[in-house]
C-alpha cells in the first residue's frame, strides 16, 4: 500500500562491485564535478554520492540523504587507528559522520538550502522518500534530492552483513509531488541495497514515479 507517489525528475546512480569496478547510470556526475583538493581528501562512499547530488540537483533543492550505516569503512579504519595508538585524521574524522556526504555535496554545489540525514536499517531508502514527500506535500520545498549511499559492510563488521554479494551503491535522485496516490503505476522501494538496485532497474526502464510507503519495518 501506498500513500502517494513522487515523480522522479532527473536521476543518477554509481554502482561499484568488489573489485572496484564502477558502472556509471542515469546522469550521476564523473569525478571531475568535485574539485581536486576536496576530491583527493575524501573516501570512496562520500565521492561516489557526492557525484550523483552533482549530476541531478538543481538550484535550491534540498537534500534527504539515506544509509543504514553511512562512511562504515571510514569510520572502522579510524577504530583501528585509534587501537593502535596513532593520530587520527580531522579530515577523515569529518568525512565518517553520517551527515557528511550531504554537507559535502553542499559544499561542492555551493547550496545553502537545508539537508537532513536518516538511518532507518533496511528501510533507509524508504524513510529518505517519505521524508522528501513530506516536505513537499508541507510547502517547505518544491523539489527535494533523495541521496541514498550503502556499502557493503567489510573486516571486522563483515559477520553483520545482511546482503552479502550485493555492490556498493549510490543513488541520487530530483523528485517532485507526484500525480496520482496508491495507483499502482510507479516503483516502490524495497529493503537494502537489494532494494535500492531494483529501483535503479525501474528507473533505468523508464518508471518516472516512485510510491511513498506509509509504513517502514527497520532493522538494526
Amino acid at each position: 500500500m501506498s500513500i502517494a507517489t513522487l515523480a522522479v525528475r532527473d536521476w543518477g546512480a554509481i554502482v561499484i562491485d568488489a573489485a572496484g569496478v564502477e558502472a556509471v547510470h542515469g546522469r550521476a556526475a564523473g569525478p571531475d564535478a568535485v574539485p581536486i583538493g576536496l576530491r583527493r581528501r575524501m573516501p570512496k562512499f562520500s565521492l561516489a554520492a557526492v557525484r550523483c547530488a552533482a549530476g541531478v540537483a538543481a538550484p535550491g533543492c534540498e537534500l534527504v540523504f539515506a544509509s543504514r550505516y553511512g562512511d562504515v569503512t571510514t569510520a572502522l579504519t579510524l577504530s583501528e587507528t585509534i587501537v593502535s595508538a596513532e593520530p587520527l585524521s580531522p579530515s577523515a574524522f569529518s568525512a565518517c559522520v553520517h551527515n557528511a556526504a550531504p554537507g559535502l555535496a553542499a559544499q561542492v554545489l555551493g547550496e545553502k538550502s537545508s539537508h537532513t540525514a536518516v538511518a532507518a536499517g533496511e528501510g533507509s531508502l524508504a524513510a529518505g522518500l517519505l521524508e522528501a514527500w513530506l516536505r513537499l506535500s508541507s510547502g517547505e520545498a518544491s523539489e527535494v534530492l533523495v541521496l541514498f549511499a550503502e556499502q557493503p559492510l567489510s573486516g571486522i563488521y563483515g559477520e553483520f552483513e545482511h546482503e552479502p554479494g550485493v555492490p556498493f551503491l549510490a543513488l541520487g535522485m530530483r523528485v517532485g509531488l507526484g500525480n496520482g496516490v496508491g495507483d499502482g503505476e510507479g516503483a516502490s522501494a524495497g529493503t537494502g541495497r537489494v532494494g535500492a538496485l531494483a529501483l535503479l532497474s525501474a528507473l533505468e526502464a523508464g518508471v518516472g514515479a516512485i510510491l511513498v510507503q506509509p509504513i517502514l519495518r527497520a532493522a538494526a
